[in-house]
């Protein structure tokens, strides 16, 4: 009479593959990685408001943003604004891990276009910012003429 089922030898085997798997697994996890994309997606979506309040408000006022090697600010006409998610009465970001290579303003104007002060500069037709957790670093760009940030 047949019996059906796995033999020891077979779960064993099993289980040295999975184990092998989640070792190598492990070995590529690095928390820099999860830190270094957050800030860089905050930052994208501080640059982003910046510009689609301005294309909204018409250039009435512009709003900016501005870059210092450890966070940024997003300001209207050089007055704090409450940020659009908290509420908390500044929209800025300040971290204690995480670097930018570049300060100073980036402001957009009424047609969404941005434009440079306090030491940023145009490469070619773009501003390029590196955001650096530890050893990892991830670039973020600005494109001159429609302002799209990427």
């Amino acid at each position: 009479m047949r019996q059906r089922g796995f033999t020891l030898i077979e779960m064993i085997a099993v289980m040295v593959i999975m184990a092998t798997l989640a070792v190598m697994a492990l070995g590529s996890f690095n928390p820099n990685d999860y830190a270094l994309s957050a800030a860089r997606d905050e930052l994208v979506g501080a640059l982003r408001y910046a510009q689609s309040m301005s294309l909204s408000h018409t250039g009435a006022t512009h709003y900016e943003v501005t870059l210092s090697t450890t966070g940024y600010s997003v300001t209207r006409g050089g007055a704090a604004i409450a940020h659009p998610v908290t509420g908390a009465s500044a929209y800025n970001s300040s971290w204690s891990n995480v670097t930018l290579d570049s300060s100073g303003t980036v402001s957009f104007d009424g047609y969404g276009e941005p434009g440079l002060a306090g030491g940023l500069a145009w490469s070619g037709n773009q501003l390029v910012v590196t955001v650096s957790v530890g050893s990892v670093s991830d670039t973020l760009r600005v494109e001159r003429i429609t302002g799209f940030v990427r």
